[in-house]
């Protein structure tokens, strides 16, 4: 036996008013579609890349990743160099064996609401990027 609205509870009615209000207004904020994280975490990595060695971020080629540790080959001096980036939570750490330990850091900031990735570093003074920020589609 079904039960006439008009003998719904008040409470039971003003949610159901409410929640269907609720769509009708597009300036509310909404989740951002989907996103490959890896894909933009390798880009923004990429740019990282770029700010601390002053290379052109489309000279790096991204070899894949070993034992969790992102790789990276650019033609660095007069040979070609592998650097590294390591994750750990929200840190990147990166290094290469021509630096002769020296490591370079950044803070890494997901963006979940625009699909995005920062890595937040100083970057060098002769660096061709200023930031280091990928986006998703």
């Amino acid at each position: 036996m079904s039960r006439p609205l008009s003998r719904l509870t008040p409470a039971v009615l003003f949610l159901a008013v409410a929640f269907t209000g609720l769509a009708a207004f597009p300036g509310l904020p909404s989740p951002a579609a989907a996103f490959d994280e890896q894909a933009v975490m390798e880009c923004a990595f990429i740019r990282a890349l770029s700010m601390a060695t002053c290379k052109p971020p489309e000279e790096f080629q991204f070899m894949g990743v070993r034992d969790g540790i992102y790789v990276y080959n650019v033609h660095f001096g007069s040979k070609f160099t592998e650097f590294y980036i390591q994750v750990n939570d929200n840190l990147a750490i990166i290094s290469s064996k021509v630096w002769h330990g020296r490591m370079a850091s950044a803070e890494i900031i997901r963006d979940y609401t625009n699909g995005c990735i920062d890595l937040d570093m100083k970057p060098a003074p002769c660096s061709p990027l200023k930031t280091a920020r990928c986006c998703g589609k």
